[in-house]
Parts: structure tokens; sequence; C-alpha cells
């Protein structure tokens, strides 16, 4: 029997999956505050990234939400705490949490996993005899969590590194990764854009050498190539965490670069990735994060090189190398508790950059 992951404590309610009566209501979307990338539709909205979610306040003693999604896992939370942790199945479907304490609350939905090749759709929230509330103002400040499966907390619940593929996913929440737990100690909103397997020129063992992270970042849907992302919302503070897919496995024979030429034009490529980010989001605070890679440590003195040059020319970039990591995560991913060491140093690093908020 597959070892279950560790989950926090749900909160003492009522949990039922029904079909949508007549007597429950469907909230306007206008009372729906979206973070992260989705596509909306006629329907609902559409994500493929990790980390999308959909916060309600409203009134009364229950709330469902209604999914379309046979790929992701999503969490529901009621006034900040996990209440409902949800699996894929195929099919319309609304899953309620009932018995709350009757008057305010705030729901949000949160996207666990991440499905670049499946679409997930999320009809909204329903409620019965409750009203929904005006949205909250969302917090001043403003992270960008970019990066790869590292982001994603890919396998982050697992206790063991060999997992089968229903496995990672099931062991997968980005919610206990550390981006999200640095975003809401810091009281920030974030949008953790992650991919895993992918890097900024080289993907993970060399594999489809005809893209890269750069090719999906510009889009709502990974699976969609016109749904271009408008980048309307804009971050103080970006922290990348990208270079491990393109240096922890050898160059094989038959790529197109060698090791020599993978590390020049992956310093040009980062540089463009950090020049367009500038461009569109006014010159935020910068994070470059890497880690020592086994056997050759090819990735951090690229880093160091890289950030002490767009230093020199006086952009505001920092680095935080990660440390020593216990990567008992699936397939050698950081772990729960790597993840809650690597919030720590990133909060710090934050720290040490001073006042960053301020437009």
């Amino acid at each position: 029997m597959p070892r279950l992951p560790y989950l926090p404590p749900l909160l003492a309610a009522l949990v039922v999956t029904t079909p949508l009566f007549a007597a429950d209501v469907p909230v306007a979307a206008s009372a729906i505050q979206l973070g992260g990338r989705a596509l909306a539709t006629d329907k609902g909205w559409q994500a493929t990234w990790p980390g999308v979610n959909w916060t309600l306040r409203f009134t009364g003693s229950a709330v469902g939400v209604q999914l379309n999604d046979a790929k992701n896992y999503y969490v529901l939370e009621i006034d900040g705490k996990p209440a409902l942790q949800i699996t894929p199945a195929s099919g319309e479907r609304t899953l309620w949490v009932r018995g709350l304490k009757d008057g305010e609350h705030t729901a949000q939905l949160i996207k666990r996993s991440e499905s670049p090749k499946d679409v997930g759709l999320v009809g909204g929230f329903v409620l019965d005899g409750g009203k929904p509330l005006p949205p909250a103002p969302r917090p001043a400040r403003r992270i960008e969590f970019i990066g790869d499966s590292y982001t994603a907390a890919l396998g982050n619940l697992s206790g063991k590194r060999e997992c089968s593929e229903e496995q990672v996913w099931l062991n997968t929440d980005v919610t206990q990764g550390f981006a999200v737990q640095t975003a809401r100690a810091l009281n920030a909103d974030w949008q953790t854009t992650a991919m895993s397997g992918m890097g900024v020129l080289r993907n993970w063992n060399g594999n489809s050498p005809q893209e890269d992270f750069r090719s999906y970042y510009p889009l709502t849907l990974h699976t969609e190539p016109a749904s271009r992302y408008d980048f309307a919302w804009k971050p103080q503070l970006v922290v990348i965490g990208l270079g491990t897919n393109d240096f922890s496995t050898p160059v094989r024979a038959g790529e197109a670069r060698n090791q020599e030429q993978l590390a020049r034009d992956w310093l040009a490529a980062y540089r463009e990735l950090l020049a367009q980010t500038r461009a569109r989001y006014g010159k935020p605070h910068i994070i470059v994060t890497g880690a020592y890679l086994w056997p050759d440590d090819r990735l951090r003195p690229l880093l160091h090189k890289l950030v002490s040059e767009e230093q020199q020319a006086g952009h505001k970039i920092a680095f935080l190398d990660w440390g020593s990591l216990e990567l008992t995560g699936c397939s050698w991913h950081p772990s729960l508790a790597d993840h809650r060491k690597m919030a720590t140093l990133l909060q710090a690093k934050i720290t040490e950059l001073g006042d960053i908020w301020r437009p």
C-alpha cells in the first residue's frame, strides 16, 4: 500500500460532494478574487500553472466549489486553514464544506499541482443560504516565484525518493513549498510561475531541445500558444530558481552544445530573461537562487558570475545559495524540512535587502 503524504489537519467541518441543486446559488465571478495565471471562460477559469488560487469572502455556514479536473490536486482553505484536500476526478462536481460557524469567512481554493499538458477547469464557488462579500484589498507586497520543480514543490510531501508518477502528484503541494510559505510569512500576494524539468536553455537530461522555460513563461496556459499573459500584475520582488535542469545532468552526445558552449549560451539566455523581467515589471528587485549540483558544482559559479556582473551594471539583484538540502522528496527533490529551511533563508535574504516594497 502506498504511503500517504503528510497533510495539515483539516477543519472540523462536514465535507460532502453533491450535484448542484436549485437552492445552491453560484457566486458571481466579480465577487471572486483570482491569484495567478488563469484564462476566464463562460464556464469558469482554466489553469495549468501551480499555485493559481481563487478567493471568496462570504457570510454563512457552508461553501462549495465547482470543479471539472481529472488531473490536478487542490486544497480548499477556510479562514487560512486547510478544510478540504481535493483529488482529481472526471466530470463536473461540487464539493462542499458545511458546518462552519455562521458568520463571515474567507474561502481560498488553491491549485496544489502543475499540469502543463492538462487544463483544469474551476467553475467557482457556490453558497447555500449565505451571501458573498466584497473582495478584501490585495496585499500591497507582491512576489513572483519563477522556477522549476523546486519552486513547484514537486514531491515535497513524500518521505521517500522512489515514487510512481501517481505518487509524485499526490505528494506535491505548492502551499507547503518555500514560495508560498515565504509569501504568507511576509503577507505578500504571490504567483508561482514554475514548470518542472525545464531550464533556462537546456531541459533536464537534454529533453525537448526545441523548447525551454522561456517558451512557456509568456503564456497564461501552457497548452494554448495564443494565450499570451498580459503581465499587468507587477511584483516588487522576483525570485528566480532556474538552472538546476540545465546542469544537473551531463551533456549527451548529439546535443547542440558541448559543456563549455552551454555555459556561455546559458549566461546569455539568463541575462535576456533578466532584461525581459525588468522591462515587464518596472525594474523589480530580483533574487537568483541555486544550490550545489553533484558532482561538478556547475551551476553556482555561473550564478555568482551572472549576479556579480549584473550588480556591477547597477541592477537590483542578489544571489541566494540554498546550502545543503536533504532532498528526500520524490525523485531527489526538496522535502518539507528542506522547504521550511529554504523559506527561512529566503526571508532572511529579503530582510537583508531592506525596504524593497515601495513603488
